[in-house]
């Protein structure tokens, strides 16, 4: 089978592998869409140290069953099927109180040494799998892995429900929050980004307001737009000095920040912005195998709207220009989803 293989900061290569086997509990999917994640080009970029070469990324990933593994009862061959990536053992003390996604024991598919699913096939337990709604198509399914980082940090935050709320950043995952958001009714909701296109696009998914934090002072805008009355709930997603600082300084009296984006390790924050003030920081990191499952049936209700966020679909063979692109035009995409049968 074809795999793309990561071997070194930007360099991908296309190669042929032996096709793996699915084990006990375990089933072969045939993978129908992928999408490359923007931490899949910071690893590409050779930046985090979360892609080890020589490995396969991809860990957004839908597709249809190939083969089944011994002991495999509840999917059959050519079902299609959404995929859970974070391979929990269910037995350590994370696990056992519901934090799959912080299992000390995990393997990520498509991150660090595990292979993922820019491939023609690959091999997953069982218990990861869930069913590809009915009418869903795979580009879609491959969109619920982002969309469940969304929809941790919204159910995190609480009751949003007629309470202003700040998004800051309108990439792909601040876009999947912002339709999270908007399922709860809440009050006005402002997205702060530097791109007048991802600006455009919130305000096309239902953002009340938005903030071109190169141009305007953002927190100025923030006070003009809530009358003085600043917000309720703010969630990052880029992950920067000057994005997490604003998501503190726009907060209430005891407002909460939700913290989702990781680009810079260390920081300066005034801890008085939070101590003075009564706030709270919050980390939301990925989502739990039952958060997963319940993004999986919001796209199946149609409430997402996954091809508002769908720029292009590609073959396994354009797939290392489209990281080039997503590099130096990302303005202008927002997911590029590889899909291996092409």
């Amino acid at each position: 089978m074809k795999s793309l293989k990561f071997l070194g900061p930007k360099h991908l290569e296309l190669r042929e592998v032996e096709a793996p086997v699915p084990g006990a509990g375990e089933v072969l999917v045939r993978v129908r869409g992928c999408g490359i994640c923007g931490s899949d080009v910071h690893g590409w970029l050779g930046k985090t140290g979360r892609r080890i070469p020589p490995m396969t990324m991809g860990h957004e990933f839908s597709g249809e069953v190939a083969a089944l593994g011994a002991g495999v009862e509840k999917f059959r061959t050519g079902d299609g099927v959404v995929v859970q990536p974070i391979n929990f053992c269910g037995e350590c003390v994370n696990c056992r109180a519901g934090l799959t996604n912080m299992c000390l024991n995990k393997r990520f598919f498509g991150v660090l040494t595990v292979d993922g699913a820019m491939a023609e096939c690959v091999a997953v337990p069982e218990k990861l799998l869930y069913p590809l709604p009915e009418g869903c198509s795979f580009e879609a399914g491959a969109m619920a892995e982002p969309y469940a980082v969304a929809y941790g940090s919204v159910v995190k935050a609480g009751d949003l429900a007629g309470r202003d709320v700040l998004i800051v950043g309108a990439g792909m995952i601040g876009l999947c929050i912002l339709q999270m958001v908007k399922l709860q009714k809440p009050g006005r909701v402002i997205v702060v980004d530097m791109s007048d296109k991802r600006l455009a696009k919130a305000l096309k998914l239902g953002a009340d307001f938005a903030i071109n934090s190169g141009r305007e002072d953002a927190l100025s805008k923030i006070a003009e737009y809530t009358g003085g009355g600043m917000i309720d709930v703010s969630i990052e997603a880029v992950g920067v000095e000057a994005t997490a600082n604003l998501s503190v300084k726009a907060l209430k009296v005891a407002g909460k920040a939700m913290w989702v984006g990781m680009n810079q390790r260390e920081m300066e924050i005034n801890m008085q912005d939070i101590v003075c003030f009564a706030r709270s920081v919050v980390g939301s990191f990925n989502y739990t195998h039952r958060e997963f499952g319940e993004v999986v049936e919001l796209l199946g209700s149609g409430a997402l709207a996954t091809g508002e966020l769908l720029s292009r679909v590609v073959s396994l063979e354009e797939a290392p220009r489209a990281f080039e692109d997503l590099l130096n035009n990302p303005d202008d995409l927002i997911k590029i989803v590889i899909d291996p049968s092409r």
